[in-house]
């Protein structure tokens, strides 16, 4: 989306609109996310929204086109970033099987950087979080994670201290966990 045709799409949506972008792929992400943001979730969830929102990543987004985003996440609201968590950590697009997928480790990266501003924001534990509690399994794609990035993502689910106590032998998130530290580490 051109900047001339956000600014039409911008009006209609000023109150909630807090993007700073003029990147065009940017924009094209954020006006759906606007556009659907306050609509019913089910958008979200079994609507096809999810999705939508990795395909728009996977088929338009360059490598700058990310490093903007990540840097453009600061101006969201947080409404907007929790959408945006559970659109990148729940949907899917053709290709996410495929192990080499740059589309998916991108996701991973604004993942880590959405949990930052989360914690920033002074909401450690807040709805960033808790969507990628909740589709934990989307770090089993990412298979080409640094061994310092997946012990960074583990920080936050206390994971040296969880990994200690027996009630969590079986959960599934400290098994993920485990399983992302253990391919990094190879």
């Amino acid at each position: 989306m051109l900047a001339k045709d956000f600014d039409l799409f911008k009006q209609r949506y000023a109150e909630n609109c807090k993007t700073k972008s003029s990147n065009p792929a940017i924009l094209e992400l954020y006006s759906f996310l606007l556009k659907h943001e306050v609509v019913d979730s089910d958008v979200w969830t079994v609507g096809g929204g999810n999705d939508t929102v990795v395909s728009l990543l996977a088929r338009y987004f360059s490598d700058e086109d990310w490093k903007e985003l990540e840097t453009e996440l600061e101006n969201w609201t947080t409404n907007q970033l929790e959408i945006f968590t559970e659109c990148i950590v729940e949907g899917s697009a053709e290709s996410d099987t495929d192990v080499t997928n740059s589309t998916v480790m991108n996701r991973f990266y604004l993942l880590k950087k959405l949990l930052a501003i989360g914690e920033k924001r002074d909401r450690l534990r807040n709805d960033i979080f808790l969507r990628l509690i909740d589709n934990i399994e989307f770090l089993d794609k990412c298979q080409s994670i640094s061994f310092e990035d997946a012990t960074a993502l583990a920080h936050y689910f206390d994971y040296s201290e969880r990994i200690q106590d027996e009630k969590y032998n079986d959960d599934l998130v400290i098994a993920t966990l485990r399983a992302m530290i253990e391919r990094a580490s190879r």
